[in-house]
């Protein structure tokens, strides 16, 4: 395992605990040039994503989910893009959780997984001993 799959993990694992001192500060170590940069964040993503919607989703699911999603922030829905968000849940859903920098914005791509992997594991009332399964889980798949 790497550097920046561990730090990516304990940005993902700081901010699932509402430890936000902690992922502020782990946030800063992270390298957006980096060749791995987004892997690890986007595994778990996936997985997050697969357990959201075990029975996957349609276009239209997916497209209506994003809509509910952006509508229920308080503030920040103007960063996002439905129609990319649209594309990565799809992508999640599929397995395809490549790394944040084979999107256009590798920074915008990790903020979206973190934003929405934090929503569905409050959806699925994933508890401190599934959050960190999940996590080991990311781990694994980032190692392959």
């Amino acid at each position: 395992m790497t550097t920046a799959t561990t730090t990516e993990l304990d940005v993902l694992g700081a901010l699932l605990a509402f430890d936000f001192i902690g992922f502020a500060q782990k946030s800063a170590a992270l390298d957006p040039a980096g060749p791995r940069y987004g892997q690890a964040v986007g595994a778990a993503f996936g997985l997050a994503a697969r357990r959201r919607f075990p029975q996957g989703a349609t276009a239209q699911e997916i497209s209506g989910y994003v809509a509910e999603f952006l509508g229920s922030l308080e503030a920040g829905a103007e960063d996002f893009d439905p129609a990319a968000l649209a594309r990565l849940v799809a992508a999640g859903l599929d397995g395809d959780t490549g790394r944040g920098d084979e999107h256009p914005d590798p920074e915008r791509t990790m903020q979206a997984r973190l934003v929405l992997t934090l929503r569905w594991v409050r959806e699925l009332g994933l508890g401190p001993d599934e959050q960190r399964e999940l996590l080991a889980e990311a781990e694994g798949l980032s190692a392959v």
